[in-house]
């Protein structure tokens, strides 16, 4: 059996570059959060903001690990297990590009019917580039 409703989603995003230079993106949007077999999956759809646009991400939520999903003009499955290196590919519209995943913190506190909270840190790492720190914030209720 599964519960579905509407829900506010939060998320905050920084990525640092070697330079130690910040860039720092916020945003809120509605979508549908979806409780099946103990997961947790929550559906969007991308924004300008963001810098997506066309694209529906779902996140697929477990107590110790997060899958950001991506379908659209932009396609991935980024997995983020606690101290874990995960390879993936993402697709572009202008290609494929493999990427390193490596997480470096991922707390994860859900709460039925109160708000939820997940934290990230990884370093996102692609072949001849510099590697990334990034830290994600995401709430919802």
């Amino acid at each position: 059996m599964s519960e579905s409703k509407s829900i506010s989603l939060f998320t905050k995003a920084i990525q640092i570059d070697k330079s130690g230079e910040k860039n720092e993106i916020e945003f809120f949007v509605e979508g549908n959060y979806i409780l099946k077999n103990d997961h947790v999956y929550i559906t969007y759809k991308e924004s300008e903001i963001s810098g997506m646009e066309g694209t529906t991400t779902t996140l697929k939520i477990t107590p110790s690990s997060l899958n950001i999903l991506r379908f659209g003009a932009y396609n991935s499955n980024l997995e983020f297990r606690g101290n874990e290196a995960t390879l993936t590919n993402y697709q572009t519209p202008y290609g494929s590009i493999p990427i390193i995943i490596n997480t470096t913190l991922l707390e994860i506190d859900l709460r039925q019917g109160e708000k939820s909270n997940i934290h990230l840190k990884y370093i996102l790492e692609t072949e001849g580039e510099e590697p990334l720190n990034n830290e994600v914030i995401i709430s919802y209720k």
